[in-house]
């Protein structure tokens, strides 16, 4: 018998640059991945102790340290994203650090895939399959947001001027691969199939539609 070998959900994918700088898209598979439930006047010392950072308290704030990124999720939950390979001590460390209080560390390191976008036209694409506002006067680096790309529900943060990290489950990351690339298509990027379906991409923005003397608007725009 072979021997289990780990592929990532894009690996069938290669990473896509256009010349100028205008996008690039690539996978960072494997980084560790970790739920953080609890109340943040409970946990919030310890787990900065652990992760060198503060927990983000407010809705959109993300904090960083040299070891992991996290992102607020809800009033009592959050991301944590960190290096690939150091999920498990980093979920062995927290659960020492928060022994005996009313908490829960999930990993779900496996569950999600990483999609990483990054270039001069990197907000536009973003803001082209979403309702959220990503125009840089609303959304600003160590900004994040949980919010529906097309037909995927993904966490969304800015981690530079022109950067941005897309974390979505691996059973839809294909999908919103192409729905990214079928967004950067007038930058260059090359036209790319959804693997293993006849699936069409559905884009969120108004559909004007000649309807008698009047004008039909629609939200479901397909673009096979």
């Amino acid at each position: 018998m072979s021997p289990l070998e780990r592929r990532s959900a894009l690996a069938h994918r290669q990473s896509l640059i256009v010349t100028g700088g205008a996008v690039s898209l690539t996978e960072r598979p494997f980084e560790g991945k970790l739920i953080l439930r609890g109340k943040l006047d409970t946990v919030g010392k310890k787990v900065a102790a652990v992760l060198g950072a503060s927990l983000p308290a407010t809705a959109m704030q993300t904090t960083s340290s040299p070891g992991a990124a996290t992102q607020w999720l809800g009033p009592d939950e959050w991301l944590i994203v960190a290096a690939p390979g150091t999920e498990a001590a980093l979920l062995a460390d927290l659960g020492k650090a928060l022994a005996g209080l009313h908490s829960q560390v999930a990993d779900v390191t496996d569950y999600y895939t990483t999609i990483a976008l990054s270039g001069t036209r990197a907000r536009d694409m973003l803001m082209k399959i979403t309702t959220i506002d990503f125009h840089p006067v609303a959304f600003r680096p160590g900004m994040g947001v949980t919010t529906n790309f097309g037909r995927a529900t993904a966490w969304a943060r800015q981690t530079g001027d022109t950067a941005f990290d897309v974390i979505v489950r691996i059973s839809m990351a294909d999908y919103l691969w192409c729905l990214l690339v079928e967004a950067g298509r007038e930058w260059g990027l090359p036209p790319q199939t959804v693997r293993g379906a006849d699936v069409k991409l559905h884009l969120p923005h108004l559909e004007a539609q000649a309807h008698d003397d009047a004008t039909a608007v629609g939200t479901d725009l397909e673009i096979a």
